[in-house]
């Protein structure tokens, strides 16, 4: 989608993203769409996960990967994007894959992790491309410069709405991927990462790098509409709409008639 009339058409026609190897629980099938919750999107509406329909073309029951993924080694990928392979020398390629896709491990080469892709068989990720964690281990706690340095490397990637992946990002998209890449679990939705994530309130001259801040739909407004991470210093950097990409700018200047509506903190390290 390279041009902006087919991006801000999209708006508000999606719920959320899920990438390769998201577990899904399916409570309806109608036709060609099941109803399913997304488990490691956090969300009120819903207290198993973030509930929406898809194409019932988009998934498959795999017990094996199911078993794996929950009890053995798992690669994350690191890269902005990869791609699955036949061999571990990257032939046959197969499908793209995003940062922070998660994929149960089968084995290791030198230069190759072989993960387990649902409903196919096994396949490879170039080791430089992912992060191996066994079974249990939790990322290392991230510092502030952490969370921005993750959140840089996505400047100037134009914005999707709904997404979570490294093809686009919409505001709480973008927030809640960086964070839950480095092991944190924020609610999906803007208006629930401020009000229902449990986070920390800030008031707005105690603002420190690494918050997030948030905007309502109108000045005192209640209803919040955008989420973006305070880098200090009066900047922003933020995945705005529909027709811009993810970047910094100034909080004043992006918030010329006053819908800040407050502050939250996440707990890091240092």
């Amino acid at each position: 989608m390279h041009d902006t009339e087919t991006r801000v058409w999209l708006t508000g026609m999606l719920e959320s993203q899920a990438v390769l190897g998201s577990e899904v629980i399916v409570d309806e099938i109608d036709g060609d769409w099941a109803h399913v919750v997304v488990t490691a999107q956090g969300t009120p509406r819903d207290p198993r996960g973030y509930p929406g329909w898809v194409p019932t073309v988009h998934l498959v029951a795999d017990a094996g990967f199911a078993r794996r993924a929950a009890t053995g080694p798992t690669a994350t990928v690191t890269a902005l994007t990869s791609t699955l392979t036949g061999t571990p020398s990257g032939n046959h390629p197969g499908i793209d894959v995003s940062f922070d896709t998660i994929l149960p491990v089968l084995g290791r080469t030198g230069k190759a992790v072989r993960v387990a892709v649902p409903g196919g068989r096994p396949m490879y990720l170039p080791a430089q491309d992912v992060v191996v964690r066994e079974h249990g281990q939790q990322p290392p706690l991230p510092t502030v410069e952490d969370i921005v340095a993750t959140g840089e490397r996505f400047l100037g990637l134009r914005y999707l709405w709904a997404g979570v992946s490294a093809y686009g990002f919409d505001c709480s998209g973008y927030t809640y991927t960086l964070f839950h890449h480095h092991g944190i679990s924020i609610n999906r939705d803007a208006g629930d990462q401020m009000n229902h994530s449990g986070l920390e309130a800030v008031e707005r001259e105690d603002l420190q790098r690494g918050d997030l801040v948030f905007f309502a739909t109108e000045p005192g407004g209640d209803s919040i509409r955008h989420v973006a991470l305070y880098v200090g210093d009066d900047m922003i950097m933020q995945a705005p709409n529909a027709s811009r990409s993810v970047e910094i700018m100034s909080l004043t200047e992006y918030d010329p008639i006053g819908e800040y509506a407050g502050a939250r903190r996440v707990q890091l390290a240092g």
